[in-house]
């Protein structure tokens, strides 16, 4: 009976099982099987070496030394497809037996010594073979050794296993983190509420229990009102952080939020509720009735006229979202980069931005002078680059590149020929800036004017 027709038993399918982990786990293009190979017949003397993997119809040759021959062969009932006795070292030196070997392997082979590779939970997987012919004299000399190098090999191979395995469910772990992430960010966001909001009618008709978690545990304030009175029926959680412990059902949304880029806002939500448009705007400057009297923040907010459970369109879902610290940081950012830029020009210091991919380059007036350009002139990066004398070009770029390397300040001293032919000496630094992935996407440099070299002139 062929061996793919035997029935499989229990024990036989958890060994197949078995087989099919090492046999993607211990690849060679992962995993060096070829060097215990050459190890064996260094160790023991012989010429060629196979290491195998047995499942139910076919023999997996890991790795070879001293030999050429396919990677997969049919399982048949010669011994090199048969499951070694464990612990044993199994000879064979009749020619009925090594011509199998022979065929398979491409040697004349006269002598085959095997131990079996039982992993540590007793599956037996496949084997280790030592070969060689008569000319070569050959034969294994310390078979206990033999032994205990195979188990040293199953070792190594049920150690890639575990290593595999744990990369596997680091990658499972991260991409569930990458998600909650994903998730987080969504409801953080008040752009993706602008869908949930048009869709919240459908949300409220179907799935009433699941919009009542959402809409209680959202990072941002939302609410309902009735159209036509404008009373605040339902609320969530985050309101509270907006308004403490003030109790807001029942009461008119305009009497809290009070104006939006000082348009009224009950004139605004009556239009929403008449036109039965939504309305969006971001960063409005927003007028609202706090306990300790009326502020301005800045918010986004967002109104959406929705149905009430299927009965006449008569309610808006509004959400606000306070980014008024935002707002105020970017502010001061963009302050603090103009009262910069000014004093850069006071100290003339010639001042750019230059993008890696695209070349594009943005400079400073003292920057155009340094390379002896007018105010008004056009200057791009290939100016710039042409104006540097060409023995110093090599060395600023090796300075920029070790720059961005090592996240580093790029400085240089170099010479630039201005068009009218006289010579001049600068002083560079830069700083170069990483997108989101860590890749150098722009530098910022800086440079002035050291010398004139008059001998050139």
């Amino acid at each position: 009976m062929k061996i793919h027709e035997q029935s499989l038993g229990y024990d036989e399918v958890a060994r197949l099982a078995t087989v099919n982990r090492y046999r993607i786990a211990c690849s060679p293009s992962e995993h060096n099987l070829e060097y215990f190979a050459e190890l064996a017949c260094e160790t023991f003397e012989m010429p060629v070496c196979a290491i195998t993997l047995i499942d139910h119809e076919k023999i997996y040759i890991k790795a070879t030394f001293g030999t050429v021959c396919k990677r997969l062969v049919p399982r048949t009932k010669g011994l090199l497809g048969e499951l070694l006795t464990a612990d044993e070292v199994t000879v064979i030196e009749d020619d009925q037996h090594t011509a199998a070997f022979s065929a398979i392997f491409g040697e004349s082979i006269d002598y085959c010594a095997g131990v079996a590779i039982v992993t540590e939970d007793g599956y037996n997987i496949g084997s280790l073979w030592l070969m060689s012919n008569k000319s070569s004299g050959s034969y294994l000399k310390r078979e206990s050794l033999f032994v205990k190098f195979v188990k040293d090999l199953t070792d190594r191979m049920n150690l890639w296993i575990a290593v595999s395995e744990n990369a596997q469910t680091r990658l499972q772990n991260v991409k569930l983190i990458s998600e909650n992430e994903k998730v987080i960010e969504k409801m953080s966001n008040l752009m993706d509420y602008q869908e949930a909001v048009t869709n919240a009618n459908s949300v409220l008709e179907n799935v009433l229990d699941s919009f009542e978690m959402i809409f209680q545990q959202a990072p941002v304030a939302m609410g309902i009102c009735s159209g036509a009175e404008k009373r605040i029926w339902q609320s969530n959680y985050r309101i509270q952080d907006y308004f403490g412990k003030v109790e807001l059902l029942g009461r008119e949304l305009d009497g809290i939020i009070m104006s939006v880029n000082n348009e009224d806002f009950g004139v605004l939500l009556k239009k929403v509720y008449l036109s039965r448009e939504s309305y969006h705007v971001e960063e409005a400057s927003v007028l609202i009735n706090f306990q300790d009297g009326p502020k301005y923040i800045y918010a986004n907010l967002s109104l959406q006229p929705v149905g009430r459970m299927g009965d006449e369109p008569d309610n808006i879902i509004f959400l606000l979202d306070d980014v008024t610290s935002q707002i105020f940081s970017k502010k001061i950012s963009e302050q603090a980069n103009e009262v910069l830029l000014n004093a850069i020009e006071d100290t003339g210091l010639g001042y750019t931005i230059v993008e890696f991919a695209s070349g594009q380059m943005e400079a400073n007036v003292q920057m155009k002078k340094n390379y002896g350009y007018g105010e008004f002139e056009p200057f791009s990066y290939k100016d710039l680059f042409e104006a540097i004398l060409p023995e110093f070009r090599e060395k600023i770029k090796r300075a920029v590149d070790e720059a961005v390397s090592i996240h580093g300040i790029y400085q240089a001293q170099y010479q630039v020929r201005w068009r009218d032919g006289s010579i001049h000496w600068l002083k560079a630094y830069g700083k170069p800036m990483y997108d989101a992935n860590g890749l150098a996407s722009h530098i910022i440099g800086f440079n002035k004017i050291i010398a004139v070299d008059k001998s050139e002139q």
